[in-house]
C-alpha cells in the first residue's frame, strides 16, 4: 500500500514540474501582439523614445530594409533620433504571429505608407524576445513589394 502512495507522489509532483506550454505560447503570443501594436502607436505618436524602446538594446540587433543589413541597436538608434522625418500615413493590418519558442515570436504585418506624397506597400517582419523589460524586436525588416 505505501508503494502506490510513493507512486502517486511521484507522478503527481512530475505533473507539477512540467511547464504547461500552450499556456506559455499564448502568453507569449498575447504579449508580442501587444508589442507590435504599440511599436505602431509609437509611429503614429512621431515619439522616437517609445519607438526606440520596442527594439533590443544590442549589439545583436538586426535591422534589414531593401538591400541593406545593419547590426547593432546604437547606429539604429542614433540614425532614428537624428531624423525627424516619420511617415505621413502607416496603415499597418493585423499581425501574423507564430511561435518559434518560449519568449521567442515572428511576426509580420502587411503595410500601406505614405512618405512624401509617395505609397509604398509591403511587409514589415520582427523576430521578438521577450525580455525583462518586455518584449523587443531582435530582428526587424521591411519588404516593399514591387510592381503596386
Amino acid at each position: 500500500m505505501r508503494h502506490w502512495f510513493v507512486v502517486i507522489l511521484a507522478g503527481a509532483a512530475a505533473a507539477c514540474g512540467r511547464p504547461d506550454v500552450a499556456a506559455i505560447r499564448q502568453s507569449d503570443l498575447a504579449g508580442a501582439e501587444q508589442a507590435f501594436r504599440a511599436n505602431v502607436a509609437a509611429i503614429h505618436q512621431r515619439d522616437a523614445e517609445a519607438y526606440l524602446g520596442h527594439y533590443l538594446d544590442s549589439p545583436d540587433l538586426m535591422v534589414v530594409s531593401g538591400d541593406t543589413v545593419q547590426r547593432g541597436y546604437m547606429p539604429f538608434a542614433e540614425a532614428r533620433r537624428g531624423d525627424n522625418a516619420w511617415p505621413d500615413t502607416l496603415i499597418a493590418g493585423e499581425p501574423i504571429l507564430d511561435w518559434l519558442a518560449p519568449g521567442v515570436v515572428y511576426g509580420v504585418y502587411p503595410y500601406t505608407v505614405v512618405e512624401r506624397g509617395d505609397t509604398s506597400r509591403g511587409w514589415s517582419e520582427r523576430v521578438l524576445v521577450k525580455t525583462a523589460g518586455g518584449w523587443k524586436a531582435a530582428v526587424t525588416s521591411r519588404i516593399d513589394r514591387l510592381n503596386q
